[in-house]
């Protein structure tokens, strides 16, 4: 897991070392030139953008991935994104089995929290289960996520 919160263009480097489409796309949603959807990158990889208000933490889910590493960045608002490693879910409760390479989970623990501003982002790998969409009070949220395959 990578969080990047320098304020220098640099920061975006590792995106660039996973994919450089990924990287391109960063970088033109960032500016604001891409709508909310999802579009198609090079190498399997792919990307959406989306608009939504931040949930309470009792309303969070954790998620797991086993194809892909998230690249979630914040394009505007402010949102928690807790995480904790994937073999800690099996503590849990599974509330989705594995299906588009996505499985949900419910664990009283609330993991470590990452606090991301604009222009933030937080790399996670298979083997980090993250609940995304969160916070302590509703924020209206922007954001970008890059889908790249393992």
């Amino acid at each position: 897991m990578l969080q990047a919160k320098t304020n220098s263009m640099d920061k975006y480097l590792p995106i660039k070392a996973l994919s450089e489409s990924g990287y391109n796309f960063a970088l033109k949603a960032l500016k604001g030139e891409l709508n909310d959807g999802t579009y198609d990158l090079e190498e399997g990889a792919f990307a959406f953008i989306t608009s939504y208000e931040t949930k309470p933490f009792s309303e969070g889910l954790f998620e797991a991935h086993k194809k892909f590493i998230d690249v979630q960045i914040i394009l505007s608002g402010e949102e928690v994104i807790a995480t904790m490693p994937l073999k800690e879910m099996y503590k849990g409760e599974c509330v989705k089995e594995y299906v588009h390479d996505i499985e949900l989970y419910r664990i009283e623990d609330s993991g470590k929290r990452h606090y991301l501003k604009p222009a933030d982002y937080l790399i996670l790998y298979p083997k980090d289960a993250h609940m995304p969409g969160v916070s302590e009070s509703p924020t209206k949220m922007r954001k970008a996520v890059i889908k790249i395959p393992v």
